[in-house]
Parts: structure tokens; C-alpha cells; sequence
């Protein structure tokens, strides 16, 4: 099982930057990082491009072209993990 971090506010940040301007459809690198340009610098939205797209929230569809995942299936699949760990530290604290 690998053990995921929950996104930084950043990463929040360039997600829905990208959901408004493209919603679920096909965009390409450039016009992403055209849109993240007045935000962030080329490395930190490569940077957060590439870990959502380790994790899942973005898939690459062929050489430089991504899609965005949706995000409520990314936060349900992270809350079950953390609601099990809960259980159990709520019941060894009772």
C-alpha cells in the first residue's frame, strides 16, 4: 500500500486553475503552464503537474497532452486510508 500526501495548497490551487480553464477535456503542457504563468514559476507547475500526475489526478493521454482526473474520487480514495487510521486510534484510546 502506498501512503499518499495530502496536496498542498498549491497543488489545490493549480488543480482547479486547470479544471476552470479546461474542465475533464484534453489540454496540451504549454497551454497549461500559459495558464499557470502569472501564478507560479515553470518549475513549481512542472513540479506540481508531475506529482498529480504520479498520484492520479492528471493522466497523460500521449506525448505532452493530459487530461485532468476527477478530484472527489482523489479526496474519497485519500479519506478512506485516513478514516481507518482513525478507528483504530479512536478504539486503543477508549
Amino acid at each position: 500500500m502506498i501512503i499518499l500526501r495530502w496536496l498542498k495548497k498549491r497543488e489545490v490551487i493549480i488543480y482547479f486553475l486547470l479544471y476552470r480553464k479546461f474542465g475533464y477535456n484534453n489540454f496540451n503542457l504549454s497551454e497549461a503552464l500559459d495558464i499557470l504563468k502569472p501564478f507560479f514559476s515553470k518549475k513549481v507547475s512542472l513540479s506540481a503537474i508531475r506529482y498529480m500526475q504520479k498520484i492520479g489526478l492528471i493522466n497523460n493521454i500521449n506525448f505532452l497532452e493530459y487530461r485532468l482526473s476527477n478530484f472527489d474520487d482523489y479526496v474519497y480514495l485519500m479519506s478512506i486510508d485516513y478514516l481507518k487510521r482513525r478507528t483504530i486510534l479512536h478504539h486503543k484510546i477508549q
